[in-house]
């Protein structure tokens, strides 16, 4: 994909001036399906959808005071997983420091203006799928994409816009442009487009070993996992079994304990 910027240098085009932006992610990638409200100090608003591309436009009248706002909170896993919380782990514990104030806001599970074990106790129960959505934060956030961090290693020094207001406009204003965060996502793997998967990330294979059983109808089994190599940061999976003649009666802790599984899906 390319773009075309075309400008109007000798005033031929006829017709009211645009409000246009895009709105992408760090790597600059558009991001389709954002609903951006555009408000007039009058209060009258519209609401314009991003394209493929993440772009926006929309008439506007001269003169006015315009207020530009971003919002989507669709897909609140799209690209969180277990990776992420390694990451978020290394950034808490001072071993591997999260590289942009970008990808900082997007470990604020929580929306705290901090970065903490409460954001990986969040973005782990929205795994499990224990909570459907975050509590208290919408799955993207936006900033300005003009703003410059005072510090970058903390982005909550100042108040960073996520919004951008205009006053008195009397032209086009073309680059109306805004940064995507997802939330829970530090590693930059979610989708940006509607139809778009998550890209599978992986480093190996971990063996999980068990030991077969005959089950009698009434008897209670208890089935040991154990693995020969955990020299791993992190793992995610799902465990299957026959609901309709199976029930999981407990789960006993060993390297994993009982909250990190999620049992909301049992009954499928």
């Amino acid at each position: 994909n390319t773009f075309i910027i075309i400008q109007d240098n000798m005033n031929a085009c006829s017709g009211n001036p645009l409000i246009a932006g895009f709105i992408s992610n760090e790597d600059d990638l558009g991001i389709e399906g954002v609903t951006v409200n555009i408000n007039t100090q009058g209060g009258i608003g519209q609401d314009v959808m991003t394209n493929l591309n993440g772009a926006f436009a929309l008439n506007m009248t001269l003169g006015e005071d315009y207020t530009v706002a971003p919002h989507l909170d669709e897909n609140p896993l799209n690209g969180v997983s277990t990776f992420d919380l390694v990451l978020i782990s290394k950034h808490i514990l001072g071993a591997t420091m999260l590289d942009s104030p970008y990808k900082i806001i997007a470990a604020d599970a929580n929306k705290s203006n901090s970065v903490t074990t409460f954001d990986l106790v969040e973005i782990r129960k929205l795994i499990l799928q224990v909570i459907p959505t975050f509590t208290s934060n919408t799955s993207w956030r936006f900033v300005s994409s003009d703003y410059i961090f005072p510090n970058p290693s903390n982005p909550w020094e100042a108040q960073f816009p996520e919004i951008s207001n205009y006053n008195d406009v009397n032209s086009s204003m073309l680059n109306v442009d805004f940064v995507g965060i997802k939330i829970g996502d530090v590693n930059g793997s979610a989708a940006v487009n509607l139809l778009g998967s998550n890209e599978e990330r992986s480093v190996g294979n971990l063996v999980l070993n068990t030991t077969d059983h005959n089950v009698s109808k009434g008897e209670e089994v208890t089935v040991e996992f154990t693995a020969k190599e955990l020299d791993v940061l992190g793992f995610q999976f799902t465990l299957n079994f026959d609901a309709d003649v199976l029930d999981l009666v407990d789960v006993v802790g060993g390297v994993a304990g009982e909250e990190n599984f999620g049992f909301t899906k049992l009954d499928e």
